[in-house]
Order: C-alpha cells, then sequence, then structure tokens
C-alpha cells in the first residue's frame, strides 16, 4: 500500500502528461520548463515490468525534470487499477471512484473508458507466407471514432482479432481493476463464431460466453467480487477454415 500511494503522489505532480487537454483559463498558471522523455527507465509493479500507455493506448515513457523521475498519472492509474478522469470545467485530475449521480451510467464505472489493459495479444505478419496477425485494441472516446457494432453504434470498444491465416487463434488482454468492483456487464459482438472466456486472479475461470457469428450483440454478466487481474480471451477454432474473426466488447461497466 505505501508503494501504491507513493507512485500515485508521484503521478500527480506531473498531470500535464497524462494525457489530458489543459485549457486555455489554465494559461496562467502553466510554467515552461525543460524537460526529458526517458525511455531507458523500467517501472515494475508487483516485480512486473510495466509498459505505460496513454487513453489511445499509445506507449509513453518518464520524463527526467531536475534529478527527478515524474510519471505519467493515466498510465500509472491503469497499472494501480485506479480510475483516472479529468473535469476539465475546473482544471482537476479525478482519482478513484467518482459522484456519478450526474451521469446516465448506470453503475459509474466505465472499464474501456477508466483501465488500459497492461497486457495484451499483439502479433504481427512475419513475412509474405508466414500471417501470425493477432492482436488487442482499445480505442477509447477521445479517439473521436464510432463503429457500427452488430447494428449499435459504439463510441469506444475493445477489438480482439485474428488474421486470415492466423495459426493461435486467441487473443487476450489484461486489466489490473483492484478487487474494488462486484459485477462486470459489458456487450460482446463477433463477426463469426469465437468463445469468450472472462478469467480473475491466478486464471480462475469467471465467465465463458459462445458468440455466434454475426448475431446481435450478446449481454454479459460477471461477478468480479474481489477480483484484482481481469482477462478477456477469445479463441475461434478455424481449422480448415480461411477466415479473420474480429470480436468486439463494448458499453463495458463496473459496480
Amino acid at each position: 500500500m505505501k508503494i501504491k500511494k507513493s507512485m500515485l503522489t508521484l503521478a500527480l505532480a506531473l498531470a500535464v502528461v497524462c494525457g489530458i487537454t489543459i485549457g486555455a483559463s489554465a494559461s496562467s498558471t502553466l510554467q515552461e520548463i525543460k524537460a526529458y522523455l526517458n525511455s531507458g527507465i523500467t517501472i515494475k509493479y508487483n516485480n512486473e515490468a510495466q509498459t505505460m500507455t496513454d487513453a489511445g493506448g499509445n506507449t509513453v515513457y518518464p520524463i527526467t525534470y531536475n534529478g527527478s523521475t515524474y510519471l505519467p498519472v493515466r498510465a500509472i492509474s491503469n497499472i494501480l487499477g485506479v480510475g483516472v478522469d479529468w473535469d476539465q470545467a475546473t482544471q482537476t485530475v479525478l482519482l478513484g471512484k467518482t459522484d456519478t449521480s450526474n451521469t446516465s451510467s448506470p453503475t459509474g464505472v466505465d472499464l474501456l473508458e477508466s483501465f488500459q489493459p497492461y497486457s495484451f495479444t499483439s502479433e504481427a505478419r512475419q513475412s509474405w507466407n508466414e500471417d501470425i496477425t493477432r492482436y488487442y485494441e482499445q480505442v477509447q472516446k477521445s479517439a473521436e471514432k464510432t463503429m457500427e457494432i452488430g447494428g449499435v453504434t459504439a463510441d469506444h470498444w475493445a477489438l480482439m482479432f485474428t488474421g486470415k491465416y492466423c495459426k493461435t487463434p486467441t487473443v487476450s488482454g489484461f486489466y489490473n481493476i483492484g478487487g474494488k468492483y462486484s459485477t462486470l456487464t459489458f456487450q460482446a459482438y463477433s463477426d463469426h463464431d469465437a468463445t469468450l472466456s472472462v478469467y480473475g486472479d491466478n486464471e480462475k475461470l469467471l465467465a465463458e460466453f459462445s458468440l455466434a457469428g454475426s448475431q446481435v450483440p450478446q449481454t454479459c454478466t460477471v461477478n468480479v467480487q474481489g477480483v484484482t487481474q481481469l482477462h478477456f480471451q477469445m479463441s475461434t477454432n478455424p481449422e480448415g477454415k480461411v477466415i479473420a474473426v474480429s470480436t468486439y466488447i463494448f458499453d463495458a461497466n463496473l459496480a
């Protein structure tokens, strides 16, 4: 807990680089400095090396300034499983649970907006005759994109994709949700038959859903009481078939 608090304190000191847009109203409080991106520093959490990412899933690095190292608040919040948001009107970084009484979200915490996967599948074609493409991709509202998923318009989602000739048709994404929630509800859609499995700590199977290809999105509910690590895994069985498979998760809410 002491390590967690120390990392959060350090991260808060550099809200400027957390992927938040600082408005013009804050110009009088900004001070220009000369600092250095330091890609040579490794960040470990529970003795595991972490890749820090911004809201769009892009890799970000520590900053060195006057002999101190600063970490992006959003990236560290994702690693620690602490929700993070930005109040543009008051120029305030919001960590942890926030007041959702004035929002339309029925559960208050949007998994895909509040958390980034700390580990995920990412493999691409190696040569013209060896296509092992498979990946987990998360798109957040900040990307300002929309997509029709099974007839539903979504403005943020997670995509699990296996390529046409992929020899290992499984894709995974891992989240640290901190053991603070009881229920996860989300919509799932796949353009071909697929199995979506949800695992908790120590790879304990929490739920498994059979998705029929090109059907309406399926509502999935998972008991995540006390769960720290959340693992989504999509698998297909393309033996004898030459197809690419895209499976989506959206409207994912934690309560």
